[in-house]
Order: structure tokens, then sequence, then C-alpha cells
């Protein structure tokens, strides 16, 4: 489990590497632990987030106590960017995502599950050690939903 006091940097090397910003937009955020590291990460690229599971609301971060499987169909369409470190709520988070957002897994290695009748494109897959702890493989994952 992630228990730095810093985003993790297989999401940080990726916005950088690929020039995102947020201004204006939301983010979605999933996954076990403290993920406030992450959710100021994206806060500091534009995004407004919201991040599934307890605690406390900051400015430009928001915390809904709810399963990714329980998301509200209110939601669906509704994020430019779906960051999740649980591959098992890729599924039910895809639906959040607006046309031509983007969806950033990242887990351990040989689990990522694919993006399967979720209507998004994978665009690119990457496995390889994990920059924190190098003895661990992990994946990193980018799928978007494409506008027609």
């Amino acid at each position: 489990m992630h228990r730095f006091d810093r985003p993790r940097r297989l999401l940080t090397d990726w916005t950088t590497s690929a020039g995102l910003a947020g201004e204006g937009l939301t983010a979605l955020l999933a996954g076990e632990g403290d993920l406030g590291p992450e959710a100021y990460h994206l806060v500091t690229l534009g995004y407004e987030v919201f991040v599934l599971g307890s605690g406390e609301d900051q400015r430009h971060v928001h915390h809904v106590d709810v399963a990714a499987s329980e998301l509200p169909e209110a939601w669906h369409g509704r994020f430019a960017l779906v960051v999740t470190f649980d591959v098992d709520a890729v599924q039910p988070l895809a639906a959040c995502l607006a046309e031509g957002g983007l969806l950033v897994a990242i887990g351990e290695a040989d689990t990522w599950p694919g993006v399967g009748d979720a209507a998004l494109t994978e665009v690119v897959v990457e496995q390889g050690s994990d920059p924190e702890e190098p003895m661990t493989q992990r994946f990193r994952a980018v799928a978007a939903r494409l506008t027609p």
C-alpha cells in the first residue's frame, strides 16, 4: 500500500510527460489508502478533484464516501480525467469518463483488465519497475473515450 506523503511517480511522471492541464475540468480519483497527495497533484494541474472514499474536503478536493460500483448515474460522462489505483474499479469508473476524456489505471504488473466493453480505446499500456519501489513491477494504462 502506498504510504508516501507525495504523489506516486507513476502518476506524476505521466502527467508531466503528457503535458496534462485541467483548468476548469473535473477529475475522479479512486484507490485504497490516502489519496490526498495524488488529489493535490491533480489540483495543481487545474482540476476540481472528486476522491472516492472518506476524508476531509479541502479547496478543489471533494471526498465522496461511495464505492466505484455504486456511483450515481448522474456522474456518467462527467469527468475529463479518471485515475484509479484499483484495477477492479476500472469498468464502473469508465462510465464516468466524458467524451474525449482519459482514464489512467495504475496497478500491479499483469493485472490490467483491459477496457473490456467500456467503449474506450487503449492509448498505451506500459509495464516495468515502480520508480519508488524498484523491486515491484507495475503497469500504467491510459485509455480514452474518443468522440465519434
